[in-house]
């Protein structure tokens, strides 16, 4: 556990600059919200989410199986994250130029552009479609972990408390709703889609399934139904995201500012916010989250495209990914709420040790099963089992990251978001070629998460080492 009363690994900011130097003290403004004002903003940004994910989270996960002619669906999935990559670099001036809460309301925007782009799924249509929604991406994740981390830091500082108790807790709450954003919206798509096609590659399928392409028939006179219910399917999520608009747009407060110098604008803080991404990754406290960071995006790509497409639509069809991932996510969103608590009584090795061993576990299961011969029941209980891994992933992931860098958070999610976005485009890049099969994917993620663990159990001993000798590394 941090004492919150030492000094911060970079009190000291990523400028070289020292009138951009900056401690946590920068939160504490005379301005501060009551408590309750931070709960309700909370709530506020987690609903928005929500909404956002019923339709993003939804749709990603039957890109493989809807629009699988030519590999479009999964190719506007490597777009985001292509996309994603390329705007990390830039979060934190965008973050700066926008602030934190016109920065969500902007970049929301462009997630509901990607749906409207869904009912007409071509090249020229989803694929820049998804390439701005991953340039979006970044800006968007990295101001609400911004706006979550200092809001926790802020009401510690009001309340008295330890800062990253409060993390913890606003991030398990946080990640719940936006999971459960996920079994709405396959809840919807489920209602809405029937079960008009099956797949005719039924021997290539689970550990031998190869490339991006399987060959679906539509049952009889099912492809003009089909249309008409993504169609409608379409026109509620964008719906629902433009919701996620206007209550970003009138209801969330605009978080209080820490150092009003640093609003004035100028070519050198611009500089300045273009390269801190950059000079953060000379950190070794960032070096070795990476890999973990990486395993994150890529686990989330394997359950949203190798999972819903070889395993469930490949036996099942199309129809029945959305039960499937209903499953995943309302057990990812009940072990964010755990996770988010349970932190501060086992302490985050214990936690990450279990995600870790648990998606070890079923990724042999992945390997050895043959889903052929097996039940309906067996695929829903083995996305229930990835969803608590993958809570463990995106809830201490992202509080490390704020507990370790409170001082610079924008280039530090921008990181975290970076990686993250790496491990997801390599996936879904890999699920294209038709040389590459799920069974090399597993292997390959059985041993690069082992790795992942190694490293972040450095991590850890790396941070009781320095905030037991009170070390202040100012040259990051």
């Amino acid at each position: 556990m941090v004492n919150e009363e030492k000094p911060s690994l970079f009190s000291r900011s990523y400028n070289s600059s020292s009138e951009m130097s900056n401690s946590i003290d920068s939160c504490r403004d005379p301005k501060l919200f009551s408590p309750l004002r931070y709960w309700k903003n909370l709530l506020i940004v987690s609903i928005a989410f929500m909404l956002t994910f019923i339709a993003n989270g939804a749709l990603a996960n039957l890109q493989s199986s809807l629009n699988y002619n030519a590999g479009i669906g999964v190719g506007s999935l490597c777009a985001i994250y292509v996309g994603l990559i390329l705007s990390s670099f830039i979060t934190p001036l965008v973050v700066w130029l926008l602030k934190v809460k016109w920065t969500l309301v902007v970049c929301c925007f462009f997630y509901a552009l990607y749906s409207a782009a869904n009912f007409y799924p071509a090249a020229y249509t989803l694929i820049p479609a998804a390439g701005l929604l991953g340039l979006a991406a970044s800006p968007f994740w990295a101001a609400v972990s911004t706006y979550i981390t200092t809001s926790a830091i802020q009401l510690a500082d009001v309340t008295g408390r330890v800062p990253e108790t409060i993390i913890n807790r606003f991030n398990g709450i946080f990640f719940c709703f936006l999971k459960f954003g996920h079994v709405i919206g396959n809840t919807i798509s489920s209602v809405v889609l029937t079960n008009n096609s099956t797949s005719v590659s039924v021997d290539y399928c689970g550990r031998d399934s190869c490339g991006s392409n399987i060959n679906f028939t539509t049952i009889e006179g099912g492809a003009k139904t089909k249309d008409n219910q993504v169609s409608v399917l379409i026109s509620i999520y964008v719906g629902v995201g433009l919701l996620a608009i206007v209550v970003l747009t009138f209801l969330l407060d605009r978080i209080p500012d820490g150092n009003d110098e640093d609003k004035k604008f100028n070519w050198s803080h611009v500089r300045d916010h273009l390269t801190s991404a950059f000079h953060l990754m000379k950190s070794p406290y960032l070096l070795l989250l990476i890999p973990i960071m990486i395993y994150s995006g890529v686990e989330q790509a394997f359950i949203g495209a190798d999972f819903t497409k070889s395993y469930v639509s490949c036996t099942e069809g199309s129809g029945m990914v959305g039960y499937t991932m209903i499953a995943y996510g309302a057990f990812d969103a009940l072990a964010s709420v755990i996770f988010g608590q349970l932190e501060k009584y086992t302490g985050r090795i214990a936690i990450f040790m279990f995600g870790g061993v648990l998606h070890l576990v079923l990724m042999v299961i992945f390997v050895m099963w043959n889903p052929h011969t097996s039940a309906m029941w067996q695929m829903v209980l083995l996305a229930m089992g990835w969803g608590v891994g993958d809570a463990v992933w995106q809830t201490q992931i992202q509080s490390i990251v704020g507990v370790v860098f409170p001082d610079v958070q924008e280039p530090a999610f921008a990181n975290y978001r970076l990686w993250q976005a790496v491990g997801s485009a390599a996936s879904y890049a890999l699920t294209i070629p038709r040389v590459i099969c799920v069974s090399h994917k597993l292997y390959s993620m059985m041993a690069f998460l082992i790795l992942s663990l190694i490293c972040y159990i450095s991590e850890e001993y790396l941070i009781s080492k320095t905030f037991t000798s009170y070390k202040t590394y100012e040259k990051y």
